[in-house]
């Protein structure tokens, strides 16, 4: 960390120089990590190159009067960015396509090109099991379905076209209801990752000798000292999202009207909080895509816990003063009401959504299901009438999960409901507001 904040070039020099000698283990973990190899030569290259892009970031970083005890992080995070993406460049990679469908529900599953179609062979297994009419049309549109294919405004994913070349489309995820002409969508790829034409078999012998080619592999277990530049990496990572988060932030009240103002506003905060709290999460969330730990309901109740923590406030829509008394207020239109449903406590001490009332909408009404939880107000058990709601130790859209509880206690769950629909009530502003946040991380990498 350095002492003293640079006034010129020289002292800029002086720095990253210092910072070269100080991190030089992390550095060759690196390098050794992206471009497989310890050859000191290749080593002594990618350091000559950083000179360039770490006096570029001092200097940027200087300027804006960041934190100085904050720039060692700042500059890991530009070596190991840089350093993927000069060893992305050396390698010859090729496409591999993977099913919509399949990604949609979490999974990797490659799909066969045949007579200019895509088959998806779990797709396919999975459309001969099920007999929901909803999901036996979801099957079927990506157990064969062609590479071409547009952009939905609705969910942002990847639309087939048609197979009987029909000048319609209907989005076919399960949570998507869009309907309209291809003639007025924007043409998208096909999703699929890069990889490379070589494949490697871990337990392959070396004929030369007694070793074999995970020998030459580094553990999946890091050392103490990868340990610590991991940290500091992510650190960086954590440095630069803070920055996109409050300089979006800082810029709401110019963009939007008093009534979103507010709102976006404090969606921004509930990522800000809890990047904080989550900082190595988070980044995967935002700048990996990571969807373990479930951050899209823990945004929401966080920019539901803020929201709640303003009320009463008011806001002007046109030329009228709207208040808002609580989350349930009309004028706020977030919650649909309050759903109470009984339940039992599974052996995996667990309590799935029972919400009886169900929302209909879209198009045609093709999304029918249960309405979500959207914000818990208790948990009683049946027998003795006493609340359980400390013994919630987290609850999702549609799960809740206890501790310290007997399987098998009957208990009402009440809360407030949201329709299940992404696009609607306070869902609108998490899923918006991440996306903007993405797109500016990626322009910033993409800028480099």
């Amino acid at each position: 960390m350095p002492a003293f904040r640079p006034s010129n070039l020289i002292e800029i020099d002086e720095l990253i120089s210092a910072f070269l000698t100080n991190h030089q283990i992390g550095i060759s973990t690196i390098h050794r990590t992206y471009f497989r190899t310890d050859n000191a030569l290749s080593l002594q290259a990618l350091i000559a190159e950083l000179m360039s892009e770490l006096r570029t970031g001092c200097v940027n970083f200087n300027n804006r009067n960041y934190p100085i005890e904050d720039l060692d992080s700042y500059l890991f995070y530009i070596v190991n960015d840089y350093a993927k993406r000069k060893a992305s460049t050396q390698e010859k990679k090729k496409a591999e396509y993977i099913c919509p469908g399949c990604l949609f529900l979490g999974q990797e599953s490659y799909v066969r090109y045949h007579n200019y179609v895509f088959k998806c062979s779990d797709c396919s297994e999975q459309l001969k099991r099920t007999n929901d009419p909803k999901k036996v049309t979801f099957f079927r549109d990506f157990a064969r379905h062609s590479k071409k294919g547009y952009h939905c405004p609705d969910c942002d994913r990847f639309i087939p076209h048609p197979l009987d070349e029909s000048t319609n489309v209907s989005c076919p995820y399960l949570d998507c209801c869009f309907v309209g002409s291809c003639d007025d969508l924007k043409k998208m790829h096909h999703p699929s990752i890069l990889g490379s034409p070589d494949r490697l078999i871990l337990d392959s012998c070396n004929q030369q000798g007694g070793t074999t080619i995970k020998d030459t592999i580094a553990s999946s277990v890091p050392d103490p000292q990868t340990q610590l530049e991991i940290e500091e990496t992510v650190r960086g990572q954590v440095y630069l999202l803070q920055g996109i988060i409050e300089s979006q932030k800082n810029s709401v009240y110019y963009n939007g009207s008093n009534f979103t103002s507010k709102h976006k506003e404090l969606t921004y905060q509930a990522f800000y909080n809890l990047l904080q709290k989550y900082p190595t999460e988070m980044v995967s969330y935002l700048l990996h895509h990571s969807r373990s730990g479930g951050f899209q309901h823990k945004v929401f109740q966080e920019y539901i816990n803020l929201l709640e923590g303003q009320i009463p406030f008011t806001y002007k829509k046109g030329k009228i003063i709207y208040r808002v008394e609580s989350l349930l207020d009309a004028n706020l239109g977030l919650f649909d009401g309050i759903s109470t449903f009984d339940a039992i406590v599974n052996d995996k001490l667990s309590i799935k959504n029972g919400t009886k009332e169900f929302y209909i909408g879209g198009r045609k009404g093709k999304i029918a299901k249960p309405y979500y939880i959207g914000k818990l107000l208790d948990v009683v058990d049946k027998k003795n009438k006493k609340s359980l709601l400390d013994q919630v130790s987290e609850y999702t859209f549609s799960l809740l999960r206890m501790q310290d509880i007997d399987p098998g206690t009957e208990v009402v769950v009440k809360h407030l409901r949201v329709p299940p629909h992404y696009q609607m009530g306070g869902m609108v502003y998490v899923n918006r507001i991440r996306k903007k946040i993405v797109d500016r991380a990626t322009l910033m990498d993409c800028e480099k």
